[in-house]
């Protein structure tokens, strides 16, 4: 972990704003590591950037990728290479490779393999934790921080996908 936290770091070195408040969250982490991750969260919020900037150096092949029809390991193996890359933190990466997770009686992950939609399952916990804002809830105002970091994340990568696809229907020859 420590180790996705310097390649952040390094990243983000360039980027330089006023940190602000609302994209601290209490994590329990030290106030360094802490500070990379806010500095993710207001990075990926940061309308100034674009998402092509965002992905830089991502060259995983994704075409085809669409998050109202994909699956959980389909969704791991993307923010597994985003976290490896320093693009995303790991609790994003754990965010993306949650969505609408099952269980046996043991804990254990099952159907990794099922169809999820991305959207519906942000759409759903939205509202639920905007429910929870409402009666003064302070880790829920925190996890809406950690929540939309993730849509955003998973819309950059939807973006990338159609423009792949787009790009791979020209054949261009010399």
């Amino acid at each position: 972990m420590i180790q996705n936290l310097l390649q952040i770091r390094d990243r983000l070195s360039a980027y330089t704003p006023v940190p602000i408040a609302r994209f601290a969250t209490d994590s329990g982490n030290s106030p360094q590591e802490e500070s990379v991750k806010q500095k993710v969260r207001q990075y990926w919020a940061d309308e100034r950037i674009s998402n092509a900037q965002r992905l830089r150096g991502f060259d995983l092949d994704i075409s085809g990728f669409d998050p109202k029809n994909t699956t959980n390991r389909e969704i791991r193996q993307i923010a597994g290479v985003l976290a490896d890359m320093g693009n995303v933190d790991h609790d994003t990466a754990g965010w993306l490779g949650g969505i609408d997770l099952e269980f046996d009686a043991q804990g254990k992950e099952i159907n990794l393999d099922k169809p999820v939609d991305a959207y519906a399952y942000f759409d759903s916990q939205l509202k639920a934790l905007n429910k929870y804002i409402d009666e003064g809830n302070e880790f829920a105002k925190h996890t809406l921080v950690k929540l939309k970091t993730s849509i955003t994340v998973m819309m950059a990568l939807e973006e990338r996908a159609n423009q792949n696809s787009r790009m791979s229907l020209v054949s261009v020859r010399v």
